[in-house]
């Protein structure tokens, strides 16, 4: 059985390595190939330098699409041009089974190879995107694209994994998809690495995402105010430059660690009593699993893609969204007690285990290719 992964729309192996992803996103491929001898490959968005890369892929292969194509400055162009893609990979295309989708964005380029070739289409959704597009406030004109292309892309699917209940409803009630080909699938973590290491944690609030308006790092750094707690923030974005203005301005200790890859994650995780993530909105976000994982003791603002994942008092601390005062209060109160966070920390570790294993997803993963595969060779 051959499996072809068409990446998101502009991101290559380069942007997953930079971004410090590569190793966590092709960890469940890797594990397909060796336990089940299932050929996957990769249509990336990068060029030849994509094959860099190659190596640490352990089997899957790479189609780089600005191999055989020429990429342009300008991203509209690059877009219309994008409905060519299946028919310079037509060969590799033809002798694949199954299609699959990483995220919405990109996924009419999957659409049209499925028209060509005719292989079943499986449209991965990690965010719904129509869904983020309309919390992120943008523009009319992408609200439009953004319906239109999740619209295509669910209409043309045989079957849609998505992370939530949420989203899965929202699909329903917005597409007008049925229910019996969405599957949730949550987000899957590695215990095998993602674990507690039993080392002394420190008294610092550690976050890990992305610097933008969604995760709401501004209210984190007021709720820090006026303490002497620090903070070290893992990731970048458009707002570094602000969040840093705003801790210098308020005496606020943060500490910038930058981009680290995901194989180094499992230690720094552990080096922390506490974690906090006060986005306004999220999907399923995978740091907050993470950080449960290594038995951190997690505080979560109460919003959907968390509060689903958080039971309050149980496996960590829900506060009001955009509360300061109970996000400072949820912060002291864990710091102070060392049987809270322990408590709440191993609460976190179980429920991972589950129910985010990776063993569940491989299963639920490979299962679903089988019966794709076969139900399109009797058709």
């Amino acid at each position: 059985m051959k499996l072809t992964l068409f990446f998101t729309f502009g991101t290559s192996l380069e942007v997953w390595s930079q971004t410090g992803l590569l190793e966590r996103e092709i960890k469940i491929y890797n594990e397909l190939i060796r336990r089940y001898d299932i050929q996957v490959q990769f249509l990336t968005y990068g060029d030849t330098s994509d094959r860099i890369w190659e190596k640490r892929l352990n089997g899957i292969q790479i189609l780089p699409v600005y191999e055989r194509m020429p990429k342009y400055n300008n991203k509209i162009l690059n877009i219309i041009q994008s409905i060519f893609i299946p028919w310079f990979f037509r060969n590799e295309l033809r002798k694949t089974d199954i299609i699959k989708t990483n995220q919405m964005w990109g996924g009419w380029v999957a659409v049209v190879a499925k028209f060509f070739f005719l292989k079943p289409l499986v449209v991965r959704c990690g965010n719904e995107f129509y869904d983020f597009t309309l919390k992120h406030g943008s523009s009319k004109k992408f609200l439009i694209f953004a319906y239109l292309t999740s619209r295509l892309t669910y209409s043309q699917a045989n079957r849609i994994n998505v992370a939530t209940e949420y989203d899965k409803n929202f699909i329903q009630r917005v597409f007008k998809i049925k229910s019996n080909i969405i599957d949730v699938r949550p987000n899957w973590v590695d215990q095998k690495i993602f674990k507690p290491l039993n080392k002394k944690r420190n008294n610092k609030i550690l976050f890990v995402g992305r610097m933008t308006s969604q995760k709401n790092l501004a209210l984190l750094i007021d709720a820090l105010k006026k303490t002497d707690i620090g903070l070290d923030i893992v990731g970048k974005g458009e707002l570094y430059y602000d969040i840093k203005a705003q801790a210098k301005k308020n005496q606020v200790n943060v500490n910038f660690l930058g981009i680290i890859s995901n194989e180094k994650m499992p230690l720094l995780y552990n080096k922390y009593k506490v974690y906090v993530l006060c986005s306004r909105y999220e999907g399923n976000p995978k740091t907050l699993l993470e950080a449960m994982s290594c038995s951190c003791a997690v505080i979560g603002s109460n919003v959907g893609g968390i509060r689903n994942i958080i039971r309050h008092g149980e496996n960590g601390l829900l506060f009001p969204d955009n509360d300061l005062k109970a996000l400072y209060v949820a912060i002291q109160e864990l710091l102070s007690s060392h049987e809270m966070c322990e408590k709440l920390g191993k609460k976190a570790y179980k429920y991972i285990k589950d129910n985010h294993s990776l063993e569940s997803s491989l299963t639920k993963e490979f299962d679903l290719y089988q019966s794709m595969n076969k139900s399109n060779k009797v058709e």
